[in-house]
Order: structure tokens, then sequence, then C-alpha cells
């Protein structure tokens, strides 16, 4: 009983302490174990690119098709018009929503050719929602991206291959153990 007694003065006693020093104007919050974990939560929140907080299929699937026209070099209005046309089939969307989504894409790819080693940061946060469905339309709009002006590029391949390398990885560690 008397070591609970004394745990319990302690605890009081530092608590009482934080109190003063903090009423003296010295700042000791960053002691607060839980303010430390949920500012570094939101730092890093906060400092993670748009590009790589994409959380759903459909968005990756914008962003891939424009970053297989970008591939090229600059975007031409019959690349603009083919990734459009690309978003309204394979993706049910309608003339505003899909530029909206063009939009969208080409604000978080910043009219710069994404690397094939950027794919999987990419697809990080999503690649869990992504069904089987999901990754053959990513499929379908990358290749359909990369045929608007064919033949397909070197760039255009590797950004097709990385894909499928991201998602054979996945497919690997979803798999129960052989023995």
């Amino acid at each position: 009983m008397g070591v609970i007694l004394q745990i319990l003065g302690l605890i009081i006693t530092f608590t009482m302490a934080m109190e003063a020093l903090r009423r003296f104007g010295i700042d000791v919050g960053w002691l607060n174990p839980l303010a430390f974990f949920r500012r570094r939560a939101w730092a890093k929140k906060v400092t993670t690119p748009p590009l790589y907080a994409l959380e759903h299929p459909v968005d990756v699937v914008a962003v891939m098709a424009l970053a297989m026209v970008q591939a090229t070099g600059a975007v031409t209005v019959e690349q603009k018009e083919g990734v459009l046309a690309l978003l309204r089939q394979h993706l049910g969307l309608g003339d505003a929503d899909a530029n909206n989504l063009w939009v969208a894409s080409s604000h978080m790819l910043r009219n710069r050719a994404l690397a094939p080693t950027e794919v999987p940061a990419v697809l990080e946060r999503s690649i869990e929602k992504f069904t089987d469905y999901h990754v053959q339309t990513l499929r379908s709009v990358m290749q359909g991206a990369a045929q608007i002006v064919p033949p397909t590029s070197a760039a255009q391949q590797q950004l097709l291959e990385a894909v499928d390398a991201c998602f054979a990885k996945k497919q690997a560690a979803a798999r129960p153990w052989a023995g």
C-alpha cells in the first residue's frame, strides 16, 4: 500500500511541476506522448504529396492514363481526347466527371512524366482496394492510352511493367504458404 501511495505522490508532484513550468511560460507539451504521435501523423499527412496519397482505384486509373500519354512528351489534344474517351468508356463517367478527373490528375502530375520507380508509391495506399476487375480496367485504360499514338514507347512499356510488378507482388504476398 505504501508503494502505491508513493507512486501516486510522484505522479501528482510531476503533474504539479509541469503545471508550474507551464505557468512560467516554459512549453513542456512536447513531453506528452499522445500529442507527439498526433503531431507526427499530421506532419506525415501534410508533407505527403497528393500523388502518393491516392486511396481510390478510379483516381489511380486516371493518373496512370495521363502518365501513359505524358511518357511520350507533351500531351496533344488528340491524346487528351483519347484519354477522356477511355475514362468515359471504362469508368462509366460523364463528360464533366471525366474532365474533372483529367484536371485533378494533371494537377497531381504537374506536367512531368511519372517515373516507373514512382509507381509503387502511387499504388501504395490504394492497392488493397483493387479487385481483379479494377486491375483489368487499369491495364485496359493504360494500354488504350498507349495506343492513342502508336507505337507504344519504351517509357510507356516500363510504366505497364511497373504496374504489373506491383500487382504481382501483391498477389505473391496474398498467397498462402505452400508446404
